[in-house]
């Protein structure tokens, strides 16, 4: 295939005004992500919430590189009309191309009969496709732990480095253009 420099220009000038990585890029053009497995579908994403494992056991099903310590069933409780069950769920992962607060997310999410995801809705998805993660960064709004100092933190699924992460984020954080939300049907 031949590319004169004109088109690889205009290429880099979408990719910049995107503001999109390398790596979404490759997503982009390709429908596929850098290891070759076709992204789920960002309209129709299917799982099984096993609500019989605690979060902690959760957690361990992600093989995260990192956990931040503070997530536990202690700060992020499972509903007690939940435990034990097994939950079918779809749903989407949101992507809004700019900055945008959690409240307007969740507006968003509103207006397409989702709601943000929970805890163990996004520890779900992270087993079910743990290569996710490292094309943007997932958050799920949907379980919020408020911190002593009065603040509110949400999971978020990230890579640092090459590191898979599951961690914490503010609430009120102003989310960058390359976030996904996963938001759940209702």
């Amino acid at each position: 295939m031949e590319v004169d420099e004109s088109e690889l220009q205009q290429l880099l000038e979408a990719i910049d005004n995107k503001k999109l990585s390398i790596p979404e890029a490759i997503v982009l053009i390709n429908g596929k992500t850098e290891n070759n497995k076709p992204l789920p579908s960002t309209d129709d994403i299917k799982l099984t919430v096993d609500y019989s494992k605690t979060v902690e056991q959760a957690v361990a099903d992600g093989k995260y590189d990192y956990k931040n310590s503070d997530i536990t069933v202690k700060n992020f409780p499972i509903s007690p009309a939940m435990i034990g069950k097994k939950v079918d769920i779809a749903g989407r992962l949101f992507h809004f191309d700019r900055n945008i607060s959690s409240e307007d997310v969740i507006k968003e999410m509103d207006k397409e009969n989702c709601r943000p995801a929970v805890l163990m809705e996004a520890l779900a998805l992270a087993a079910a496709h743990p290569e996710l993660q490292r094309e943007f960064p997932i958050i799920a709004l949907g379980s919020v732990w408020r911190i002593s100092s009065g603040g509110r933190q949400v999971p978020c699924l990230v890579v640092i480095g090459s590191a898979r992460e599951l961690n914490l984020n503010y609430f009120v954080s102003d989310w960058g253009a390359r976030c996904r939300f996963f938001g759940v049907r209702k």
